[in-house]
């Protein structure tokens, strides 16, 4: 987990399953925090949590800051971001203040392998991210350490751990799930029970664009093609937090025209796009380039760069000459046009 412990706060997490809830109760009981079931699966009225409305609006009108989590069974990279894209569509017009999490412990995903079932957190985990969400895994002990490749998503993304019936949470972890036997006044039967250590409320998206030191800042003239399939996000300032102005749709082609670390400024739209989800075109407008590059950063699998970039594993090995599809490296440029 990124950052540190600096509080414990009770919370609990609900779905349809826990029926109506009187949030007035729950509140004045001294829970004043909540992650709610939004959807599950891809994109189906019939996925979305029924409750999900009724358990948002009520929650935060009774004071209650929320979260929402995405109960996956996604079977592929491709079916994970359209989860993504799901989940995004049922949560854009409510105000969430703590993470959108990933919720990945469906039996039938197990088979799938830790290369897959790492890149499909990955995939759907960074397109939250994109939108200007906090992402979030949601796992237990041996989902994290045997189905998927922990070392790269442990330092990746928060960590909401559900490690039952011990004293203290195995991993480091931003919210701990410490019983599915709680008792909350305002809902009838048991409920989720959790603590929350971070404190995701106290810093608050930022609505005016703050100075930036010119050391961070440097002048450069490129293009970039936009490689997000769902799209990509222009905000008034080099960081998620920061409110957005517009988006741009895949394969839109920008001119940058200054860099603050891995964010580039377009001054056509007004704003800054995160260049983590684009490739680089030319070095100038004037100039062409049919090849394209992307360097290998920690928890990436051919598969993640090649839904990435719309290709096939397949293409991604014959152009770079990839003895061994599993065997990338941290540093390694890819060649993906």
């Amino acid at each position: 987990m990124k950052g540190s412990f600096i509080m414990k706060e009770k919370l609990i997490d609900v779905s349809t399953w826990n029926g109506n809830i009187d949030w007035d109760k729950v509140y004045k009981s001294g829970v004043r925090y909540a992650m709610i079931r939004s959807s599950f699966g891809v994109e189906n009225p019939n996925q979305v949590d029924n409750k999900f409305v009724r358990n948002i609006t009520n929650a935060q009108r009774a004071g209650v800051k929320c979260g929402v989590y995405h109960y996956s069974y996604a079977q592929s990279v491709a079916e994970a971001q359209k989860e993504a894209e799901f989940c995004l569509k049922i949560i854009k017009n409510y105000k969430i203040d703590l993470p959108v999490a990933f919720d990945i412990e469906d039996s039938s995903q197990t088979h799938l392998g830790k290369d897959t079932l790492t890149s499909i957190v990955i995939a759907f985990c960074d397109r939250i991210k994109s939108a200007g969400y906090r992402p979030m895994l949601y796992c237990n002990p041996n989902w994290l350490c045997n189905y998927l490749h922990k070392d790269k998503l442990i330092n990746k993304y928060d960590i909401w751990l559900a490690n039952w019936g011990v004293s203290a949470p195995s991993y480091n972890c931003a919210i701990w799930q410490y019983s599915e036997n709680g008792g909350v006044p305002g809902i009838s039967g048991s409920v989720d029970m959790n603590w929350i250590y971070k404190d995701y409320t106290s810093t608050k998206p930022a609505t005016t664009k703050p100075v930036t030191k010119p050391s961070n800042v440097k002048k450069t003239d490129y293009s970039v093609k936009v490689t997000a399939q769902a799209g990509l996000n222009v905000r008034k300032g080099a960081g998620t937090n920061y409110n957005i102005i517009t988006a741009l749709k895949c394969g839109t082609v920008a001119i940058v025209s200054k860099v603050s670390g891995n964010w580039g400024y377009v001054g056509k739209y007004g704003g800054w796009i995160c260049l983590d989800y684009t490739a680089k075109v030319s070095t100038t407008s004037t100039v062409k380039s049919d090849k394209a590059y992307y360097t290998v950063k920690s928890g990436d699998t051919l598969s993640y760069i090649a839904y990435r970039y719309s290709t096939t594993v397949d293409k991604l090995v014959s152009l770079n000459n990839i003895k061994n599809r599993d065997l990338i490296y941290v540093g390694q440029k890819i060649r993906v046009k």
